[in-house]
């Protein structure tokens, strides 16, 4: 099936792609609409679509992917807000994955090379878990019946107790905020309204500066790589 994926990606004009789009595609196609996914996966498959922008420069070695111009891509994708992730030397701590800006890019401006529906394919039985954990919580019970008293006294506590990561773990509670944020973006729309309305609330913390706060203590671990 992977063979013939890639097939159908040269028959079209994937020749006229940018580094960035192909990045995009790749991290779609990987399952980057729903989970993190590996660096290695992300330049892997962008190898697949695109040799000559993915590969090693030299002739003798152009038959390897080079993770180094996916990772830059994936970086300054990153800083256009499409993408969010980073690289780490440990396999549990590197990944990538798509934000609400990313994911609308891929559906409307690059639908032609990815498959959405197969993409967007029934969650496994752990997607359904986590998202029915949030529907069952008070919290998103109380926002979802308009309970402004209620949410009102609802706190930082409440939103990592529904996304099960320590408040003393802040880089660790933005990441995976942003994480469920794009998973529930493509499952379920009113878990996805639930949290937008946590981000807006919480504005201070969910924002575009702490996110990049959160990213750089992960990145420090990569000027000894890079």
């Amino acid at each position: 099936m992977k063979k013939k994926m890639v097939s159908n990606l040269k028959d079209k004009k994937f020749t006229k792609l940018s580094k960035k789009e192909i990045v995009l595609i790749s991290l779609y196609q990987s399952g980057g609409n729903k989970k993190r996914v590996h660096t290695e996966e992300v330049s892997h498959r962008a190898f697949q679509i695109n040799r000559d922008l993915f590969s090693w420069k030299l002739k003798k070695f152009k038959n390897f992917p080079d993770i180094t111009q996916a990772y830059k891509t994936l970086t300054h994708l990153s800083e256009e807000k499409k993408v969010f992730g980073t690289k780490n030397e440990d396999p549990n701590k590197d990944g990538w994955i798509l934000t609400d800006q990313g994911l609308s890019f891929c559906k409307n401006d690059l639908a032609e090379f990815i498959d959405i529906k197969k993409n967007k394919s029934n969650p496994q039985q752990h997607e359904k878990s986590y998202l029915i954990s949030i529907k069952q919580s008070k919290f998103y019970k109380e926002w979802n019946s308009n309970n402004e008293k209620k949410l009102n006294e609802r706190t930082i506590y409440d939103v990592a107790d529904i996304l099960k990561v320590l408040t003393s773990n802040t880089p660790r509670l933005i990441e995976k905020f942003y994480e469920t944020k794009t998973f529930a973006n493509e499952l379920n729309e009113n878990v996805h309204e639930f949290l937008k309305y946590i981000e807006g609330k919480h504005n201070d913390l969910f924002n575009e500066e702490r996110r990049k706060e959160a990213l750089n203590k992960s990145k420090k671990l990569l000027k000894k790589v890079l």
